[in-house]
């Protein structure tokens, strides 16, 4: 009977012996491997009795190497494959052992094929678990469950033989013929056994969670100016706009001393690799891709460009912006343009081309119905080729009676024209002949499927074979990036631009001068320029954008921050969370504008900004209709925690300033899940976390993804995760509103943090009921932290923090705790000095509280203030 030293000696001896054998015979076979290791490792190292061992059983899909049994049932299946099938596990994986089936392991060709085929024949042979190996390399895996679909279950590798060595008890436990007997693998791969949790959402126990919040009375009035002057920038009547409101920039690069915050927007390096370029415009220019575009056009062949940036960078008001304003002289004189907005697409892939074409079309016909090119004259020119093939033929023009010789070249033409992708190339390609180049713009095709963005980038590049067109195609960073590794783009030479975000400081600080230089015109000229039959009350909007451009833009830095940081370059966002603020029933305009009058001015405070961005149009928070993220959320998932979204922004931020060839702060997306399995053991729950980071922008990977990790190898901390671990997820403007939709696991605690918003909705939202309100709202706040508090002293002992070294052993709700006091001494004291009158600008915990003027000041508010300016705030975390 072997023994685990036997075994280890025997397995030894094995691994030297073959490969002794392979140095000997070069190229070997899978009879080879199977004879000189995989059967002796079974017998001689893992102590499987031959009559255990049944080899080459017949079942319908073929047949299976190794059926390993016990007298009474089939244990396990052996799937054996040559010792020169490589089963290179990926460098970055190689500090774990344990990975998922659908995960990275599947990234090597060699295992994904084998554990397959294992998969089936299990199925068809009724075995629970089978094994894959090619000698080295041995992974085991569960290939019939009934918890959950195979492939989201555990993979177990020992992916070389020297690991095996280094590691023969474990080995020896999963593999020998007495450890599977006894029930090993179950004991490895049986389903996660998690005590359930109680778990529910405040918001889930109101009697209308979903209630909508009613927008302020401006909404409707500010409804032209929003439409207008807040959205996308650049259509044809837009030219003054445009000359007031286009910002010119260089890559973004925004330096926030105050929160040691950087927002950036720079080339990806995958882009770089592969020759993109920045373009920049000035105020009479579109930079060098507007130079590359004036040169393409006159040449005698097509060219394709592809315009790349980030979500919202501005990429469609850029190509508006140079075709209507920056170089419409030479495009009229030179150019026939056409603007392909696929957001219009059918669903239906197949029809893509016919979309195009009849785009195309229209706009032929609509813009450019002066120049004639679907005459008939045009036509016959057009389709020179094919009457010239007429009359080669059965079409004799000598034979014939002119006007029954021209009759029928009618008759070739209209039957010729209802094929459109044969008509519509033609049509433009006869452009050429009155001296103009056709110059196709193809946007917005980012938002469909892969499969039908491949189609499309095919379809460009047969556009500048075919129709002798120069072709702009507009994408995301991480749409090229799926293009690219897909090689979609490989059939046709292109350039690369790069364009990167504006700062939304000067942005929105233009269209806000803007607005108030329109509105200093009469009404009924303010109405022709926006182009509605709206009428408004001009001295109060221009009041409103008086308080917002000065208190909010000029003064309030905190409130700025918010949306710069939170928009991440996506400017669009950016706008839209200005208009929910415009818009919002949480904006209370009539004290804004009834203080502005009394004291003329009124300084908006944070907490009443955040509140109307992070409830948008509902009476209450739901993290899935927010446009911000709950970073307390957790579920049902094994050792999910209110901390997770935390302790991976600390990590990451911790690796801010280190440098990597994908760039500055990113961090090997592996070595973050090890880091946290090693600890917490909850690769689902991190999973999931960080996918919800992501799409709200807290994180970015490699890949520029903003919906997934897979794929990414790469991953940084973005200055909205930044923004949020630095400062926001301890603002008390937070903190009051994400509570109602967190998952609470206490009954008690859940309860009275519901009955919190039901007596909180009772209380007038009048200035005499104010601090009743207020202190009510603090009240809650207080509960939710002592239960996250709780919560996390849990947390500590389970998995013993206090031993863990590094950002994942840190304690999180002391410095949450003290930045909420800070706040919620500046919020009161604000309120007892009706402190509209000053800038509300709190910032992190580095920064004193101000000195208000306050008259009487009580001995323990005194000493409340100075304990709070000497918390420890975060600088230990960020260490």
């Amino acid at each position: 009977m072997v023994d685990p030293d036997g075994g280890y000696r025997a397995l030894s001896d094995i691994y030297d012996e073959f490969g002794t054998f392979c140095h000997k015979r070069g190229q070997v076979t899978e009879a080879d491997t199977r004879a000189k290791v995989i059967d002796t490792i079974l017998k001689e190292a893992l102590g499987w009795p031959e009559q255990a061992i049944r080899r080459e059983d017949n079942i319908k899909r073929g047949y299976i190497d190794y059926t390993l049994s016990s007298p009474s049932r089939n244990l396990l299946l052996v799937e054996a494959k040559r010792e020169g099938i490589p089963f290179d596990v990926p460098k970055s994986l190689q500090t774990r052992r344990r990975y998922k089936v659908s995960g990275s392991i599947r990234t090597n060709e060699n295992i994904r094929e084998a554990v397959e085929q294992a998969q089936h024949y299990c199925v068809e042979a009724a075995i629970r678990y089978a094994v894959v190996t090619n000698g080295y390399a041995w992974l085991v895996f569960r290939a019939i469950r009934e918890d959950k679909p195979w492939r989201e279950g555990d993979i177990l590798v020992f992916e070389s033989a020297g690991f095996i060595k280094k590691n023969f008890t474990d080995f020896w436990n999963t593999f020998s013929y007495s450890a599977v007997l006894e029930g090993g693998l179950d004991a490895i791969f049986s389903p996660d056994i998690m005590q359930p949790r109680f778990l529910k959402r405040p918001i889930d126990l109101l009697v209308n969670p979903d209630a909508p919040l009613l927008r302020n009375r401006f909404h409707m009035q500010l409804h032209p100016f929003v439409d207008n002057i807040f959205r996308d920038i650049g259509a044809e009547g837009q030219i003054e706009i445009l000359r007031s409101c286009y910002v010119y920039n260089k890559s973004l690069l925004v330096i926030d001393s105050d929160l040691k915050l950087v927002i950036e927007d720079t080339i990806p390096r995958f882009m770089k690799v592969e020759g993109a370029v920045d373009t920049t415009s000035g105020p009479k220019d579109a930079g060098s891709m507007g130079e590359a575009i004036e040169e393409a056009i006159g040449k005698p062949s097509g060219t394709l460009f592809l315009l790349l940036g980030g979500i919202g960078c501005g990429k469609t008001t850029f190509l508006k912006r140079f075709f209507n304003y920056i170089a419409k002289p030479f495009i009229e004189k030179n150019a026939l343009w056409y603007y392909v907005d696929f957001l219009a697409a059918p669903l239906d892939a197949e029809k893509v081309e016919l979309f195009l074409y009849d785009s195309v079309l229209e706009q032929i016909r609509s813009r450019y119905g002066n120049l004639k090119l679907e005459s008939r004259d045009s036509l016959k020119v057009a389709y020179e080729d094919k009457i010239l093939a007429l009359k080669e033929g059965f079409l004799d023009a000598e034979r014939l009676p002119a006007e029954e010789y021209e009759r029928k070249i009618s008759e070739h033409l209209e039957k010729w024209m209802l094929d459109f992708r044969d008509y519509v190339p033609r049509v433009v390609r006869a452009a050429r002949l009155i001296g103009r180049t056709t110059v196709l713009c193809i946007d917005n095709v980012d938002q469909l499927s892969p499969s039908y963005q491949a189609r499309i980038f095919l379809l460009a590049q047969w556009a500048v074979r075919q129709m002798e067109a120069v072709v702009i195609v507009a994408l995301r960073e991480e749409s090229y990036y799926a293009a690219s590794i897909q090689r979609a783009f490989t059939a046709y030479n292109n350039r690369k631009f790069h364009i990167a975000s504006p700062p939304f400081r000067l942005l929105i600080s233009s269209r806000l001068k803007y607005c108030r230089r329109m509105l200093t015109l009469p009404q009924e000229k303010i109405l022709i320029k926006l182009g509605t039959g709206i009428r408004f009350d001009k001295v109060d909007i221009s009041k409103f954008f008086d308080i917002i451009e000065y208190s909010i833009f000029s003064k309030n830095r905190n409130i700025a921050r918010l949306i710069e940081a939170l928009s991440f370059g996506n400017m669009r966002a950016a706008l839209d969370m200005f208009a929910t603020f415009l818009y919002s029933g949480a904006t209370n305009v009539d004290k804004m504008l009834k203080i502005y009058d009394r004291d003329g001015q009124y300084f908006v405070a944070f907490h009443e900004f955040a509140k109307s961005i992070i409830l948008g149009d509902r009476k209450y928070y739901r993290d899935s209709e927010s446009r911000v993220l709950n970073v307390f959320d957790c579920g049902p998932e094994k050792n999910s925690s209110h901390f997770t979204s935390i302790r991976l922004l600390a990590l990451l931020l911790g690796h801010a300033d280190s440098t990597n060839p994908e760039g500055r702060g990113f961090v090997r997306l592996d070595d973050v899940f090890d880091a946290f399995l090693d600890t917490f053991d909850n690769e689902m729950d991190l999973t999931k976390t960080a996918k919800r980071l992501l799409q709200k922008q807290l994180l970015q990977v490699d890949t520029r993804s903003p919906n997934t990790i897979e794929g990414a190898s790469y991953i940084r901390i973005s200055s909205a995760g930044w923004y949020y671990f630095k400062y926001l997820l301890r603002a008390f403007a937070y903190l009051d509103l994400v509570f109602q939709d967190t998952p609470i696991n206490e009954k008690d605690t859940v309860q009275k943090l519901r009955q919190y918003i039901v007596d909180v909705d009772e209380i007038p939202e009048t200035q005499g009921f104010l601090d009743q309100r207020v202190s009510s709202r603090f009240e809650r706040v207080e509960v939710f932290l002592d239960y996250l508090k709780r919560e996390e002293e849990k947390e500590r002992k389970r998995f013993s923090l206090d031993t863990v070294r590094g950002v994942l052993g840190l304690e999180f709700m002391q410095d949450i705790w003290a930045q909420y006091r800070r706040e919620r001494i500046w919020i009161e004291e604000r309120i007892k000095k009706n402190a509209e009158r000053q800038p509300d600008d709190i910032l992190s915990p580095d920064d004193k509280i101000p000195d208000f003027p306050i008259a009487e000041s009580s001995q323990e508010t005194e000493e409340t203030l100075e304990v709070a300016n000497e918390s420890p705030g975060e600088g230990k975390v960020i260490e």
